[in-house]
Order: C-alpha cells, then sequence, then structure tokens
C-alpha cells in the first residue's frame, strides 16, 4: 500500500477508468441484448466513476 497520498489517489484515478470503461461495455452488451435495467445500472456506475475521477484529480 502506498504511503504516499498524491501516489494514492493516482492509483485510484485509474481504477476508476478502468471500473467507468467496464460498465461501458457491459452497458452496450446489455442494450444489444435489450436488458435495459442492467444498462441503465451500469451508465449510473460510468457516470459515478467519472465524477470520482474529477474530484480526486481536483485533489492531486
Amino acid at each position: 500500500m502506498p504511503k504516499d497520498p498524491k501516489q494514492l489517489l493516482s492509483i485510484l484515478m485509474i481504477v476508476a477508468i478502468v471500473i467507468a470503461l467496464a460498465a461501458l461495455a457491459v452497458g452496450i452488451v446489455a442494450l444489444a441484448k435489450q436488458q435495459y435495467i442492467i444498462a441503465a445500472a451500469m451508465l449510473l456506475v460510468a457516470v459515478w466513476q467519472v465524477v470520482n475521477f474529477f474530484k480526486w484529480k481536483k485533489l492531486v
């Protein structure tokens, strides 16, 4: 575990981007399979991760 808070925030920003991209991919597949509730949930997860990314970016 990194002891430097800036390094930890950098790692969290990378994780947030990976989670957002994965959520978008799952959302697109869910739309293709007409699973609209799952697609909406994945869109919310992706948006939440983008918000977290910009919040953490301000702290770095």
